[in-house]
């Protein structure tokens, strides 16, 4: 443990200045830069001393050989060289495991940061091939991605038969997934067409593209699980159910704004289109991406609502609500 530390002994962290900065939007307003935190190494040196002994420890590997670190070189290169190497089968093994992980909301081995003989893999004649293919294309990630998503298994439907009702880890269908917190602030306001707006950052910049894992004045993020960044476990994210997501997606201010907003797509949508049949169509398109069944196009009736852009609303605020929006597959 202490020679594996040894190797970021003299890695440092200190405050940054960007605290104090501001910069220029692209929409020429100013904006407040967060401050940050910046990674460095610290060149008088330092060095991990064994809590029994008091010796200062030599860097060294968990198994297998790295090279020898020189007095003045930084440590974390030969790390990094040993770690990536072909002949290192954990860390192809874990990245190949996480980013199937990603696809079908459960790995191969899982948890995925649980990778121990006690919790073997649930097919490891697949995990051995898709470690194997990760490492003969120099772990190209993008052709990792290409295999899973070409597969048979990504191609499942959710549908269930008597053989495999009770399956969780064979995946022998796909099982349906809640968006991430990002996935559906970004979707609400796409599906809406309307700017989402966070604070000290311009208008319309996407949750996927907020660099802060604690976004100051948005609740929504944080309770949809999205992590603070304080922990590279993918523990850290949440996509469990309960009761506070339901009433926060009927009543909170994120889809209640989106939905209201006087120069969203819906309202743009009602002033250039005069038939509700196919206003009605644009909306099922835009928000579950598939066309009204004739027993849905049926039930919807404008006539009913104080006017047409309120009728309008009623239906997205529905569809957003729905479980064929909220879940993947």
């Amino acid at each position: 443990y202490y020679e594996f530390g040894a190797y970021f002994a003299r890695v440092a962290i200190k405050r940054g200045t960007l605290g104090r900065d501001v910069v220029r939007n692209f929409t020429g307003d100013n904006t407040t830069v967060a401050g940050e935190e910046i990674v460095y190494r610290n060149y008088a040196g330092g060095e991990v001393k064994h809590l029994k002994t008091g010796n200062d420890m030599t860097p060294k590997v968990p198994f297998g050989l790295a090279k020898e670190t020189t007095p003045d070189g930084d440590r974390r290169v030969p790390f990094v060289d040993w770690m990536t190497s072909k002949e290192n089968p954990l860390f192809a093994k874990s990245y190949a495991n996480r980013v199937w992980s990603y696809f079908f909301g459960r790995g191969i081995i899982d948890p995925v940061d649980d990778i121990r003989a006690g919790n073997p893999p649930s097919n490891p004649a697949l995990l051995d091939a898709l470690t194997e293919e990760f490492l003969k294309n120099g772990f190209d990630t993008r052709k990792l991605m290409r295999t899973i998503c070409q597969s048979r298994t990504y191609q499942l439907s959710i549908t269930k038969n008597k053989w495999n009702d009770d399956d969780k880890v064979n995946f022998s269908h796909a099982n349906p997934r809640r968006l991430s917190a990002e996935q559906i602030y970004d979707a609400v306001a796409v599906a809406t067409g309307s700017k989402p707006k966070f604070k000290d950052m311009p208008k319309g910049m996407r949750a996927s593209e907020v660099p802060d894992g604690s976004v100051a004045g948005n609740d929504f993020l944080a309770l949809f699980g999205r992590p603070q960044r304080q922990s590279a476990c993918e523990c850290e994210r949440t996509s469990n159910i309960s009761l506070s997501h339901a009433m926060n997606l009927i009543n909170g201010d994120t889809v209640g704004d989106a939905v209201n907003a006087p120069d969203n797509g819906i309202k743009r949508l009602m002033d250039s289109e005069k038939e509700d049949k196919k206003v009605v169509e644009s909306l099922y398109y835009s928000i579950l991406s598939r066309p009204p069944t004739e027993k849905e196009l049926a039930s919807v009736d404008f006539s009913t609502s104080a006017n047409r852009f309120e009728g309008a609303q009623d239906l997205a605020w529905a569809l957003l609500n729905s479980p064929a929006f909220l879940f993947n597959r």
